[in-house]
C-alpha cells in the first residue's frame, strides 16, 4: 500500500539541534583553563561546579581526555592568572 506523503512531517523536539545546548557547545581553551583550575583546587569530583555550563559527565570526559593525552615527562606549563 502507497505511503501518503503529501503533508510533511515535523521533527520532534529530541531531534532537532540546539545549538545553545550544552552537548553542542564545543571546549574553548577558557573552558579548559576553568577544568584545569577546578581540578587543582578540588580534585576529580565536584564535575557540576567545574565548568558553568557544561555537564558532570561532559567535565568529567573532557578531564579523562585531557589526562590520557599527556604522557609521563610531559611538562605542563602554568597558566596565566
Amino acid at each position: 500500500m502507497p505511503v501518503d506523503r503529501s503533508t510533511p512531517t515535523k521533527k520532534s523536539k529530541s531531534t532537532q539541534s540546539d545549538p545553545t545546548s550544552p552537548s553542542k557547545s564545543g571546549w574553548s581553551v577558557g573552558d579548559k583553563s576553568l577544568l584545569f583550575e577546578h581540578v587543582v583546587a578540588n580534585g576529580e569530583r565536584d564535575w557540576d561546579k567545574a565548568v558553568p555550563g557544561k555537564t558532570t559527565q561532559q567535565s568529567r570526559e573532557q578531564w579523562k581526555r585531557a589526562d590520557e593525552s599527556v604522557s609521563p615527562g610531559t611538562v605542563i606549563q602554568a597558566l596565566p592568572s
